[in-house]
């Protein structure tokens, strides 16, 4: 199912196209992206592929929530966007996946998304959570703007790592 596009200021959410695969690949295997990223392998042929897997998903009619955008600043693909159900959603929920282009971190994007992304839950009448891993306190930052309603602590349970549940205002 394809997302909505959403703007706001200078920022475009839409639908990737395939010219925007080496760009896709450059944001996946910056190693600030992959540290925090789970089923990261950081191999660029699993990259290639999993940019390539998302044209499947906008394909699919089924009736599980899955958003996947490029972020485009003045039609460049600066940022990897997601919004879905996954096993860390309760009903009504859907969470949030992002990355950003190493160049373009630091310069308010996701600042700007998360606040586009607020304005909007409520019209899809789901709330918007997030999975943060303890030490990416980046995204812990940029999710503390948003407004942070709740905080849960999660269990790995393979690993044994915790990480935070965030369920946003």
């Amino acid at each position: 199912m394809y997302p909505p596009i959403l703007k706001k200021n200078r920022i475009t959410l839409k639908p990737y196209d395939q010219s925007d695969e080496d760009r896709f690949v450059e944001i996946a295997l910056d190693p600030a992206s992959v540290q925090f990223m789970g089923g990261a392998t950081g191999i660029e042929e699993d990259v290639r592929k999993l940019f390539n897997s998302g044209f499947e998903i906008y394909k699919r009619t089924d009736d599980r929530w899955f958003w996947l955008w490029g972020i485009y600043k003045d039609d460049l693909l600066c940022g990897h966007l997601e919004l879905k159900e996954t096993e860390n959603t309760n009903e009504g929920e859907l969470e949030v996946v992002y990355m950003v282009h190493p160049e373009e971190r630091r310069k308010g994007i996701m600042t700007e998304v998360l606040s586009l992304l607020k304005e909007n839950q409520h019209s899809w009448k789901k709330r918007v959570i997030a999975t943060v891993d303890k030490e990416n306190q980046v995204s812990i930052s940029s999710l503390k703007k948003w407004g942070i309603d709740k905080t849960e602590i999660r269990l790995d349970d393979e690993t044994g790592e915790e990480s935070f549940k965030f369920i946003l205002e």
